[in-house]
């Protein structure tokens, strides 16, 4: 199969439009097929021998080989800036995991209005001002001029710090450039049994959900379904996923994003039946409801 037609193969598969530009060895922003919303949400490598596709949204990946029909010259010339993507992209790895240390260092815990607005008053985090942010990791980390302050949540896939996330008061999230998510999680407290979450604010709802019923558990914020998928399967011990109520997709068969990756687990989960997780759940009906719910989920009882 020819280069364009391993891309054009990989990209229908999982749903985004082909790249504009033809670099080798480094991931290609694109946009999804599901309009203005999916704009920048997909990724494409090209390296000499195999395509990959990955729609963010969803957290689809799918790889497609390239066939032997490419002259030598040019495979040696796509070989040699595979490689040349490779270092860069260890570098900026090393770089994003610099940048999350130092933020992390500078952070001071205190309260913040993301936790405000999301029914966490007097919960406390880590929280680095905007100043410092540009500082540290650069401008495009501040999505404006009236942020002040972001809440930061550090990444770690085996106890290492790869990368961070920047909650802003109006709930903008920010990733580091180059940084490693895949895989990874934060951990919001520690216990017997592990709950599983995609948001910060899912997961603290979960904990403090719990805790009200004197029970202590871990819980982890995995930052997508794709990645509470590659960490259930680390897990030992009892464990539960707090799904999300997602819109309905064609291409998983009618499931949200959320149930379609809790099934691809033996774990069992359960979404909310208002609001789209449990933070809305909770904001909407009350404490006492998400307590039910999460009842349901540890019987069996969870999933819809």
């Amino acid at each position: 199969m020819s280069i364009e037609g391993a891309i054009e193969k990989a990209c229908s598969a999982v749903g985004i439009n082909p790249p504009k530009r033809r670099d080798y060895g480094k991931w290609l922003q694109t946009d999804t097929l599901s309009g203005k919303n999916g704009k920048g949400d997909g990724r494409v490598i090209i390296n000499d021998t195999h395509v990959t596709a990955h729609n963010w949204q969803t957290g689809e990946n799918v790889t497609v080989g390239i066939g032997g029909d490419i002259e030598k010259r040019e495979q040696k010339k796509i070989a040699e800036q595979v490689q040349a993507a490779k270092r860069k992209q260890a570098a900026d790895a090393a770089r994003a995991t610099r940048i999350a240390t130092d933020m992390m260092a500078t952070a001071k815990t205190s309260c913040h209005p993301y936790l405000i607005i999301k029914g966490f008053r007097d919960e406390k985090a880590m929280v680095i001002g905007a100043a410092d942010v540009r500082r540290i990791g650069g401008d495009y980390l501040v999505p404006g001029d009236d942020c002040q302050a972001a809440v930061i949540i550090p990444a770690r896939v085996g106890g290492q710090v790869t990368s961070a996330q920047l909650i802003w008061e109006d709930g903008t999230k920010k990733f580091l450039y180059g940084g490693s998510t895949a895989g990874a999680m934060h951990r919001v407290s520690s216990g017997v049994d592990t709950w599983l979450c995609e948001g910060y604010a899912t997961a603290i709802t979960v904990r403090t959900a719990l805790h009200g019923m004197k029970v202590k558990p871990t819980v982890l914020c995995c930052f997508s379904a794709a990645n509470v998928a590659a960490i259930a399967g680390r897990i030992e011990g009892r464990a539960f996923i707090a799904a999300e109520n997602d819109k309905p997709l064609v291409q998983f068969g009618g499931l949200g994003t959320s149930e379609y990756y809790a099934r691809k687990t033996s774990l069992p989960y359960g979404k909310p039946d208002i609001g789209s997780d449990f933070n809305d759940l909770y904001q909407k009906a009350g404490i006492f409801v998400v307590q039910r719910a999460l009842t349901a989920i540890m019987a069996g009882k969870g999933a819809a």
